[in-house]
């Protein structure tokens, strides 16, 4: 359950990449419309929810739980702030 909340956050979060005007640029190497970036965004949203739900019920105590899931979340957001700035890197090459 623990590598399923791992991956939900982390999907979610580049979803979300995704879903901003400069990551869209990033990752689809054309800006993608305001709809399909609402629409990526509701779905990290679901995403989100989702690994938050399974993050607690994967533990005993839900304060330790929720606390720990905000800090799988941020380094799924360092992750991600990577793989962008890599793909950049790559293509400026």
């Amino acid at each position: 359950m623990m590598g399923m909340a791992i991956v939900c956050g982390q999907c979610a979060m580049l979803l979300l990449a995704m879903g901003s005007l400069r990551g869209s640029d990033i990752l689809f190497r054309k800006t993608a419309t305001p709809l399909l970036c609402r629409c990526l965004q509701a779905a990290a949203i679901v995403l989100l929810g989702l690994s938050f739900f399974l993050q607690i019920h994967t533990m005993e105590t839900p304060v330790i739980s929720a606390v720990t899931w905000i800090g799988l979340i941020s380094i799924e957001i360092v992750l991600t702030t990577v793989i962008c700035t890599a793909i950049v890197i790559v293509n400026n090459i």
